[in-house]
């Protein structure tokens, strides 16, 4: 039976070009097959449908969203689908934006191997680019009531501007600095966490209760992060992150 790895997105315009450069340097070796599909729409969406079905078959409602899903996972049953990622933009601007949600999501979707497992970005994907050396990252926030504007605030606050040029040098850049900062929301020590402590410490239920606590409720704004550098580390482990 062919062991394929399902990687979900919340949308179909920055993702793809996410996901060639996640192919190219990461799973280029990978014994699976990787699927890339979409949700085209906000994680606020796919809670409610969550919430309205108690047994929710995620692969047969990501086929069905839309021809491009279909294609890609014809003729594979769920059985098939080992492994399942979600990666969704908090997006907290939305009209139906809710913390509550969030957080019943990340409890939901916390096992790859069964339901799912979920990454959020912060404010939403364009968050991987964030990034100026000549910018203190630990200090990048954004305001959340703002977030219809990120993606051109992002254009011109970023040393990463096309991820078709990203090599493994600039993933491991970008994997450090979120890292740190994570480090920083969760444990308040903002320096590269072991391995071990990025497995205990930096889960995303972890991190989105230290956006609550630190930016999103006292300031109404995020701690820009950006779900892929944890994604990689937890996939692809020590090694992966030993070369960071």
């Amino acid at each position: 039976m062919s062991d394929y790895v399902l990687l979900v997105f919340e949308g179909e315009k920055t993702e793809p070009k996410i996901f060639k450069s996640l192919q190219t340097h990461y799973f280029n070796n990978a014994q699976s097959t990787v699927i890339r599909a979409t949700y085209d729409a906000e994680i606020y969406q796919l809670w409610r449908q969550v919430a309205g079905e108690e047994h929710l078959d995620l692969v047969e409602e990501i086929r069905n969203r839309n021809d491009k899903n279909t294609k890609a996972l014809a003729g594979i049953k769920r059985d098939q689908v080992s492994q399942i990622f979600l990666f969704f933009d908090y997006d907290g601007h939305a009209t139906s934006a809710s913390d509550e949600a969030i957080a019943k999501m990340l409890s939901y979707f916390n096992n790859e191997n069964n339901n799912g497992k979920l990454y959020i970005s912060y404010p939403m994907v364009e968050a991987f680019k964030h990034i100026k050396r000549a910018t203190n990252f630990r200090e990048t926030t954004y305001e959340i009531t703002k977030g219809k504007k990120y993606k051109n605030h992002v254009d011109s606050s970023t040393d990463f501007p096309d991820i078709r040029k990203f090599n493994k040098s600039s993933w491991n850049y970008i994997i450090l600095e979120n890292c740190k900062k994570a480090n920083l929301l969760v444990r308040g020590v903002y320096r590269k966490p072991s391995f071990r402590k990025v497995l205990e410490n930096l889960k995303q239920e972890k991190i989105f209760d230290g956006q609550r606590k630190h930016h999103i409720i006292p300031h109404g704004q995020v701690a820009v992060l950006s779900a892929f550098p944890f994604f990689i580390i937890e996939y692809f482990g020590e090694n992966a992150y030993s070369q960071i």
